[in-house]
Parts: structure tokens; C-alpha cells; sequence
């Protein structure tokens, strides 16, 4: 999967911009310095499937629902996905929020959904759903929210090589990775926005069941 992942940053010339306090650690509730984004809005192929699936692991991983049900990222495939990684103590998290609350307002319409995925507390524990709910009403979310296991917490950091959150996979209707986003901060949400936008032109209607 390494391999298809370099592939997808020769692709669209990613460029990582560092020393920036844009995240929050994978392992601790301590903010700490990260590489900030993946900037994925410059030199795009025409043709998509130059891109690389979403690996198995992480599209087929369960998603636990607020009220426990479990869906998988591969049940969603024809809608254009924001995979947004999380949680309640991460202030670079909830500064962003806003700004996906607005996408997902305003791409709806077209099939595009944010999937919250809380990785826990950052000790190995899941945040209760209740927590999360309160946190969600807080903040006034309008996208789903959902618990995700340690493994595939694991699975997403060797995804983007970078072990903390907030980070965000955007994945179009067949499947495949169309950027990385990593940390939080302006420059991180603008080139989130700039792509989202790019890939909803592409196909800005969900396809005909």
C-alpha cells in the first residue's frame, strides 16, 4: 500500500508544509508540532483511476454508529467521502469543524459526506457515546460521527505515515484517494476546501441507482 501511496504524492505534487503547530498526538492529549497539510490541488490527472484505491483495510474497517449500529466506508462507495479522523480534546479538531459543517451543508446535495471517525481518548480508550454526543450538539455538527478501533486508528497512520489528528482522507465515488490532509490550520482547511471542490466539479451528481 506504501507504494500506491508514494505514487498518489508524485501524482498531485504534494507539498508538506512543517513547523507548524497544526495537530494533535496520536498518543497523548498534548498538542505537538506537525507536518501541516498535503497540498493535493496542483498538477491533478485528468483520469482518475490514476489514483490509488482506498486500501481494504480501512474501507471494509467497522464504523460504529452513535447508536451502535456499524457501517463500513465501502457501503458508501458513489458518494464522494471526507474521512475526517478526531476527537473531543483536540483543539485543532474543533477548530476546523466549522469548516466541514459548511462543506457538508453545502455539498450534500451532490453525495458528499463527512465521516467523523473518533479515534479515542489517546490513551487506547474509546470516548464514550455520550460524550460525543454532547460534544456534537455543542458544536452544532450536521455530518455523521462515529467510533473506530484502535486497529484501524493504526490503520489510517501508516495510511498517512503521521500519527496524530485532526487528519482527513478524501475519497471520490470510486473508491480512491484524492488527498491527505494532515494537522489543522488555515493553510490545511483552504487546500481541503480547494480539492473537495475540485473533485465535486468533476462529478458534481451522485450517479443514477
Amino acid at each position: 500500500m506504501m507504494l500506491k501511496v508514494n505514487r498518489l504524492i508524485c501524482i498531485v505534487s504534494i507539498a508538506i508544509f512543517g513547523l507548524m503547530i497544526g495537530g494533535c498526538g496520536g498518543g497523548s492529549k498534548a498538542e505537538t508540532p506537525t507536518n501541516a497539510s498535503a497540498n493535493t490541488a496542483k498538477s491533478a490527472p485528468a483520469d482518475s483511476t490514476q489514483y490509488p484505491l482506498l486500501n481494504s483495510s480501512i474501507s471494509n474497517a467497522p464504523l460504529e454508529q452513535l447508536d451502535g449500529t456499524k457501517i463500513k466506508a465501502s457501503d458508501r462507495k458513489g458518494n464522494i467521502l471526507l474521512l475526517n479522523l478526531w476527537a473531543t480534546w483536540c483543539g485543532p479538531c474543533r477548530a476546523e469543524m466549522p469548516h466541514l459543517v459548511e462543506l457538508q451543508e453545502k455539498y450534500r446535495p451532490a453525495g458528499f459526506q463527512v465521516l467523523g471517525l473518533d479515534v479515542g481518548d489517546g490513551n487506547g480508550n474509546p470516548e464514550s457515546i455520550e460524550d460525543i454526543k454532547k460534544f456534537a450538539a455543542k458544536m452544532k455538527l450536521n455530518y455523521e460521527l462515529f467510533r473506530i478501533t484502535n486497529e484501524t486508528v493504526s490503520d489510517f497512520y501508516k495510511l498517512t505515515q503521521f500519527e496524530g489528528v485532526p487528519q482527513t482522507v478524501l475519497v471520490d465515488r470510486q473508491g480512491r484517494v484524492r488527498g491527505v490532509f494532515l494537522g489543522g490550520g488555515e493553510r490545511v482547511i483552504n487546500t481541503m476546501k480547494q480539492t473537495v471542490d475540485k473533485v465535486i466539479a468533476e462529478s458534481p451528481t451522485p450517479p443514477a441507482v
